[in-house]
């Protein structure tokens, strides 16, 4: 089993405000099951070896990741602070592994949930997709079932 880390951060990364009317990065990822209608995959899912469709569809330059091989995911829930965390990004030949982002994400997703005792069960909550605020920095869409 490789290892793998996630890291969070109370501080906003990114520099200056962000405008929703500009268009800082604009990039969207979408999680979705192989086969599946709509995009969308619940936290469990995500954590275990489930087949995604358009693995090798991103590239590290879509995904704006530094150059330690990172990028930013922000996550906010109403009535709880939001959290800023570091996310390794794996690739081979240039192209995103999708399932270690997605695991990655998810995990950071039950941490948050965890440190901030939101009572609702993690295998109800659906990772939907990545929308690119500002190159690097990415906001998370979820619902909740």
């Amino acid at each position: 089993r490789r290892g793998s880390s996630v890291s969070y951060s109370s501080v906003p990364s990114f520099s200056g405000g962000f405008s929703p009317y500009s268009r800082g990065g604009g990039g969207i990822v979408k999680f979705k099951r192989k086969g599946a209608f709509r995009s969308g995959i619940t936290l469990g899912e995500a954590q275990a070896n489930i087949l995604l469709s358009g693995q090798d569809s991103y590239t590290l330059e879509d995904l704006s990741v530094d150059y330690r091989g990172k990028i930013y995911v922000h996550l906010r829930w109403p009535g709880y602070s939001p959290l800023t965390y570091e996310i390794p990004v794996d690739s081979y030949s240039g192209l995103v592994d999708l399932h270690s982002l997605v695991r990655r994400v998810a995990r950071a997703v039950t941490h948050y949930m965890q440190s901030n005792a939101i009572p609702i069960p993690w295998n109800h909550v659906e990772i939907q997709y990545m929308e690119e605020m500002t190159p690097g920095s990415w906001h998370l869409k979820m619902n909740v079932h």
